[in-house]
């Protein structure tokens, strides 16, 4: 694989995952904080990635494919933290995972078959908002943990209780229902768009 720049980002957000991971999982209000700017790091390689390829013609087949990779891996593990968290359940996450490793599979079929399969509109949207929500979710986990000692006013307590209720309320869980919903149909949009895969890889 040739490394671009723009591949170098891609390659980014793959190894940033685990780290984020580990920094929210640790608990901490300065932990949170770091896992968070680094998902937002990550997060913003998704568009510089796309923009560097294009500006310098760098577009490859193995960016092409490493790219949602990336995203896929980056977006799993906020949302296995999420899980982990009490914030999210199983089912959801389940749901994500079988709904990207057919995605893939559909990917690597394309690809032995000698096809390009590109990113849809609903896939590139659907990117777009899982990591709003992820952003949202973890702005409201980092207030929720916020160090009472660094507290100075009964404001920014009371943030804080709102946030904690927030967090764990029915808007975030439907809002978190709707997205896997929505993912679970961009997966189903693929199948159907190269459904003629299967039938090759069957003859």
């Amino acid at each position: 694989m040739r490394l671009t720049y723009a591949n170098i980002l891609t390659l980014s957000r793959i190894f940033i995952a685990p780290i984020f991971l580990a920094f929210i999982l640790v608990g901490t209000s300065s932990s949170v904080t770091i896992g968070a700017i680094l998902f937002g790091i990550a997060a913003l390689t998704d568009w510089a990635d796309g923009y560097l390829a294009r500006k310098y013609e760098e577009v490859t087949e193995h960016g092409e494919y490493l790219d949602p990779l990336a995203d896929k891996i980056l977006t799993i593990s906020a949302f296995v933290s999420f899980y982990l968290l009490d914030i999210m359940p199983l089912w959801m996450i389940i749901l994500i995972v079988v709904r990207d490793f057919i995605v893939t599979v559909l990917r690597n079929v394309a690809e032995e078959r000698g096809e390009t399969m590109t990113t849809s509109f609903l896939a590139k949207l659907k990117t777009a908002l899982q990591m709003i929500v992820i952003v949202v979710v973890l702005f409201l986990y980092w207030l929720s943990i916020f160090d009472e000692g660094l507290v100075a006013t009964s404001r920014l307590l009371a943030m804080q209780d709102k946030a904690v209720m927030l967090l764990y309320s029915g808007v975030v869980w439907w809002s978190l229902f709707l997205l896997t919903l929505y993912t679970a149909v961009t997966g189903i949009d693929y199948v159907f768009r190269y459904r003629h895969l299967f039938r090759k890889a069957n003859g």
